[in-house]
């Protein structure tokens, strides 16, 4: 019985259906992604990258991701939409929002992000900012 409720009382991110976390990486920056596959690989977790919203909502749909992070703006889909449209399909991950200015960071909360990230970063800090749990509920 203990076990079960240590179960309940972690976050739904703390549940993971994988042996490491799995994040899903959605930004049409190439060197954004290839910068964060490369430093969250290197803190052990799974990464996949997608380069546009449909994408990245596509693979959403067809995978299960402890983390989610995507960029403000990119070709299709903006990020915005493709946090509200997560939500719908994994209510319990997390979404951390790449942009460059912190005061578009309202709508993206508004929209089911539980955090951001102000461009430019530093992918290294980001990675341990994922492996140490320091996202909000």
């Amino acid at each position: 019985m203990q076990e079960i409720q240590n179960v309940i009382d972690l976050s739904p991110w703390e549940i993971s259906m994988h042996d490491r976390p799995s994040v899903l990486i959605v930004d049409d920056d190439k060197e954004v992604r290839d910068g964060l596959r490369y430093a969250l690989s290197s803190y052990n977790m799974d990464v996949t990258l997608c380069e546009n919203g449909n994408a990245g909502l596509l693979a959403a749909m067809n995978g299960y991701y402890d983390y989610i992070i995507t960029d403000f703006k990119m070709p299709g889909m903006h990020g915005i939409e493709l946090v509200r449209r997560l939500r719908a399909v994994q209510p319990a991950l997390v979404v951390i929002i790449g942009m460059s200015t912190l005061d578009m960071g309202a709508p993206f909360l508004e929209a089911g992000a539980n955090d951001f990230i102000e461009k430019p970063f530093v992918p290294i800090n980001v990675a341990m900012m994922l492996d140490g749990g320091n996202i909000p509920a």
